[in-house]
């Protein structure tokens, strides 16, 4: 029961990774594993230290902020 069930959670994360870099794949063909998790990575950072400010930023411009960053 446990073999399976870390089988079928390793099978759903290999499927999961595709879905997500498939959309930078259409621009980027080399797109990898490693730089999806650097790109969720810098987006988490990016979040953490917009949190920080006295003031928020509106939607707009945080996610103008959170592209620059990311990229």
């Amino acid at each position: 029961m446990t073999v399976t069930n870390a089988a079928n959670l390793s099978f759903f994360m290999i499927n999961f990774t595709y879905a997500l870099a498939q959309p930078f794949r259409l621009t980027q063909p080399d797109f990898s594993i490693l730089d999806l998790k650097s790109y969720y990575r810098g987006c988490r950072y990016a979040i953490e230290t917009i949190k920080l400010l006295p003031q928020k930023p509106d939607p707009i411009l945080f996610a103008t902020i959170l592209s620059q960053i990311v990229k």
